[in-house]
C-alpha cells in the first residue's frame, strides 16, 4: 500500500496537471469563442503538453514537490514566482525557435502562464495550509539518544510530513540535554500512556528486540491499533539518510550484503554513455574559448589532474578545467574541493556554472566515474577519513559521481568536518539507489545550477 505521503504527492502532482491544461482551454476559450480560430484548439495540445511536462520538472528542480519544503511561507512563494518565471521563458523560446510548431501564442502564452501561475499559487497555498494542518500520526519514541532528538526536533519544524513526537521513553543511558518533550520510564504503564496521548505510532531501537519485557510490554499494545516501526529506517524515511551512531556491522550484513542490482548498473552505465557521448559535442565546441580564457587569465595548464578514489578503492586520474592559480595547493594548503582566494577570475566563473567538470566526462566514458554517485576524493583524503570515520570506505562500493545525494543536500561535502554527515548520505544513496533516485538527484543538481549557486 502507498504511503499517505505517496498519495499526498500524487494528489499534488494530479492538481497542478489539472490547473495548467485547464488555464490553457479556459484561455483558448476566451480568445477564440465565437470566432473560425476555434477550430485552432487541438493544434495547441501538443506543443504545450510537452512545455507542460517541462514545467512539472522545473516544479521538482525547484522543490516544489519536496515535504520538507511544503508550507506556507516567502521562501515558497519565491520559489514558485522563479519556477514560473523560468518556465514562461523556455516556453517562449520553444515557440519562437522551433518551426515545427504551426501556432505563435504571442498574447496566449502570458495569459496561460499568468492563469497558471494564480490558480497553482492558490491550490499549492490551499494544499500547503491542509497538509499542515492535517491530523498526523502521533509518535512515541523508545529510547532518547542524539539521534532521536533530531529527528524529533526536525519533524516539530516540518509539521507537514505528518507525524507529531510527543513523548519519549527511557531506556537508560546518557541523555541529550534539553529535551523538547517529556520523558516516562519504561517501567511505566505504557499502555495507559499510549491512551493518555493518543499514540498511534510507536517507534523502537533495534535492540530493543532483544528486551522479552519491552517486547512483550508492546505486543500488548497492538490491540490499541498502534504501529510499531524501527528507529532506523524511520529515520532514513524522514531525513534521507543513515544514522551513523546505529551503522556497524550488522547494518552492512542486513542492506548490503548480497543486494545485487545488476540491471541497475547496466542500464546506468548505457545512460552514462548515451549521455557523455550527447555532451561531448556542447562541450567540444565551449573548448576552445575555455581554454582561450584560462590561458589569458594566468599561466598555467589549461587542465586540472589529480588522483582520486574510485569504486572499490581503485584509483583514477580526475580531469577538470584548472579553476586555481597555478601551483595553488603549495601556497596555503589544500582546504578540499570548496571555492578560496585561489581561483582565478575564470575559474570562480567556471565553478559557478559548473563549466569546469566538462571534462570529466573523458572520466565517465572511460568507467571511472558516473555522472551520479559519491564525490570522488584524494587517495590521502580517504586515507585520513578512513581513520576517522567508522566503516568510511563502505562508500567505495558503487562508482563515483559528478553530482550525488550528499553533494544536492549539503552546502559543503567536501571538508573534513563534514564528512561524517555525508557518509550518511553516501550510505543512504548506496543502500537505495536506483533509477528514479538518480533522477530526482538529476533533477534537484538543475535546481542548484538555476540558483547559481556554484560551488
Amino acid at each position: 500500500m502507498p504511503s499517505k505521503r505517496t498519495l499526498a504527492k500524487f494528489m499534488l502532482l494530479a492538481g497542478d496537471i489539472l490547473l495548467l491544461y485547464g488555464a490553457l482551454f479556459v484561455v483558448l476559450l476566451l480568445r477564440y469563442k465565437g470566432s473560425e480560430d476555434l477550430l485552432l484548439i487541438p493544434q495547441h495540445i501538443l506543443p504545450f503538453s510537452l512545455v507542460f511536462i517541462f514545467w512539472l520538472v522545473l516544479f521538482g528542480a525547484f522543490g516544489l514537490y519536496d515535504f520538507g519544503f511544503i508550507k506556507n511561507n516567502k521562501r515558497f512563494i519565491y520559489r514558485l514566482l522563479r519556477a514560473m518565471t523560468t518556465n514562461t521563458i523556455f516556453a517562449m523560446l520553444l515557440f519562437y525557435l522551433v518551426p515545427a510548431f504551426e501556432i505563435e501564442p504571442r498574447r496566449n502564452l502570458i495569459l496561460i502562464a499568468l492563469l497558471s501561475a494564480l490558480l497553482i499559487f492558490i491550490w499549492r497555498y490551499a494544499f500547503n495550509l491542509l497538509i499542515t494542518r492535517a491530523p498526523s500520526s502521533r509518535v512515541l519514541f523508545f529510547g532518547i539518544t542524539q539521534d532521536t532528538k533530531e529527528l524529533t526536533e526536525y519533524l516539530l519544524r516540518n509539521p507537514q510530513l505528518g507525524y507529531q513526537p510527543v513523548a519519549w521513553v527511557d531506556l537508560g543511558g546518557k541523555k541529550p540535554a534539553s529535551l523538547p518533550l517529556p520523558h516516562f520510564e519504561a517501567h511505566q504503564d505504557l499502555a495507559l500512556l499510549v491512551k493518555d496521548f493518543a499514540i498511534d505510532t510507536v517507534i523502537i531501537s533495534p535492540e530493543l528486540k532483544e528486551n522479552k519485557t519491552l517486547v512483550t510490554t508492546l505486543f500488548k499494545l497492538i490491540p490499541l491499533g498502534v504501529a510499531v516501526l524501527e528507529f532506523p529506517k524511520f529515520y532514513e524515511m524522514n531525513i534521507g539518510k543513515i544514522p551513523l551512531s546505529l551503522i556497524g556491522e550488522v547494518w552492512f550484513l542486513e542492506n548490503l550484503v548480497g543486494i545485487r542490482k545488476t540491471m541497475y548498473e547496466f542500464f546506468k552505465r548505457v545512460l552514462d554513455i548515451i549521455l557523455s557521448i550527447f555532451l561531448i559535442i556542447p562541450a567540444a565546441l565551449l573548448f576552445p574559448f575555455i581554454a582561450l580564457a584560462i590561458r589569458l587569465d594566468t599561466e598555467g595548464p589549461i587542465f586540472f589532474r589529480q588522483k582520486r578514489v574510485g569504486r572499490g578503492g581503485k584509483e583514477f586520474e580526475l580531469v577538470k578545467f584548472r579553476s586555481m592559480v597555478k601551483n595553488a595547493e603549495s601556497l596555503n594548503g589544500y582546504k578540499g574541493n570548496g571555492p578560496d582566494s585561489r581561483h582565478t577570475k575564470t575559474g570562480a566563473f567556471l565553478r559557478k556554472n559548473y563549466l569546469d567538470e566538462l571534462p570529466q566526462i573523458i572520466n565517465i566514458l572511460k568507467g571511472d566515474m558516473s555522472f551520479i554517485g559519491p564525490r570522488p576524493e584524494r587517495p590521502a583524503y580517504v586515507l585520513e577519513l578512513k581513520q576517522k570515520i567508522p566503516f568510511y570506505e563502505m562508500r567505495l562500493l558503487v562508482p563515483p559521481g559528478i553530482t550525488g545525494w550528499a553533494q544536492i543536500h549539503m552546502k559543503d561535502d567536501a571538508s573534513v568536518e563534514d564528512a561524517p554527515e555525508k557518509i550518511q548520505y553516501d550510505l543512504y544513496y548506496t543502500k537505495n539507489r536506483s533509477l528514479v533516485l538518480d533522477l530526482l538527484i538529476v533533477i534537484k543538481t538543475l535546481f542548484t545550477i538555476l540558483r547559481r549557486e556554484g560551488r
